[in-house]
């Protein structure tokens, strides 16, 4: 027999160290689903957290005291072990984020097993703060951003260049982003490929970000090379863009199209600013606008290559926020 709204047995499990808005999205999305049984860990839980958890009498009251503000009827119960209620038939469904869909799907996989139905995964994805990262207890308590997800200071980025190109193109891009930033330029490790290609030009973006000073928010750095594909090669730009958490997106830009014969002049070991300075006659066209500027008759230039990889790395970002389907 369906049950009806109103009967299906919800669960929601978390710590709830700080009672956010990402925590409220996930009890909210539970209660439009049906009855909802909270499960709060305990004092005894083994935690992997980096902070000191607060004690449990804490949590449970403000958690309460929400769901009473909102009149929520709605059970917290003590969680003790990481499947809690799970496994038991009487439930059908559970709110997730992608963080813990892993452990869900893991979970599924034991009630299919056990001839019980697989929950229902109500997955609310990762809610972002306006930093474009992901609201947790942990940043509030360090007191990064608030309950909401709002800054509480300036976000502190780190752009590994003294190009003034590509510093240009940074700050265009990162002001459409945020609304309140502060940029420190470093300069680059030595010893970088001459003339990247293909994964070297990913490896390239993602070694000017490892190794940065920890107190940013974010490190980006942008490696230029040449990725082939059958007979056609383009000149882009690889962005490489780290978080504090330690989560790294790349983006890509638009590129310069190769003609065989310069590259030819590549694998003969010129290096593409020499190749390009040579067809258009000029000098360190790879520290001034770039060879894409003489090629699209300046319709556009390098530091436009730098804002859209950049751009498309933080779009990667907010992409991988949606939710995502169990498995």
């Amino acid at each position: 027999m369906k049950r009806e709204s109103g009967d299906v047995q919800v669960l929601l499990g978390g710590t709830f160290s700080v009672l956010h808005r990402a925590h409220k999205e996930m009890i909210d999305r539970g209660l439009r689903l049906g009855r909802l049984t909270i499960g709060l860990t305990s004092d005894s839980f083994k935690f992997s957290k980096r902070y000191a958890v607060p004690p449990y009498d804490t949590r449970k009251r403000n958690l309460d005291g929400y769901l009473k503000k909102i009149g929520a009827d709605a059970v917290v119960r003590e969680l003790t072990d990481p499947y809690g209620s799970t496994l038991s038939p009487e439930y059908d469904a559970i709110v997730s984020s992608n963080e813990t869909l892993g452990f869900i799907s893991n979970i599924n996989f034991i009630r299919k097993s056990r001839g019980i139905k697989p929950l229902l995964v109500e997955n609310v994805g990762e809610i972002l703060a306006e930093d474009l990262m992901p609201i947790k207890s942990e940043r509030i308590l360090k007191g990064k951003i608030d309950e909401n997800g709002l800054r509480k200071g300036p976000i502190k980025i780190a752009f590994v260049t003294k190009n003034p190109e590509k510093v240009e193109g940074a700050k265009t891009v990162l002001s459409k982003l945020f609304k309140n930033y502060e940029m420190e330029t470093l300069e680059p490790a030595s010893n970088f490929h001459p003339q990247p290609m293909d994964h070297e030009t990913f490896v390239g973006a993602l070694r000017r970000v490892e190794g940065v000073r920890s107190e940013f928010d974010y490190v980006i750095g942008v490696e230029a090379g040449i990725i082939s594909f059958l007979r056609l090669s383009y000149d882009v730009h690889v962005a490489a863009v780290k978080d504090s958490l330690g989560f790294i997106n790349y983006g890509l830009s638009s590129g310069l199209p190769m003609n065989e014969s310069m590259m030819e002049d590549i694998k003969s070991g010129k290096e593409l600013e020499q190749v390009t300075d040579e067809l258009i006659g000029v000098t360190n066209t790879g520290d001034d606008k770039g060879a894409i500027y003489y090629f699209s008759k300046g319709l556009k230039e390098r530091k436009h290559l730098v804002e859209e990889s950049i751009l498309s790395a933080f779009t990667q970002r907010i992409a991988d926020s949606i939710p995502r389907k169990v498995r």
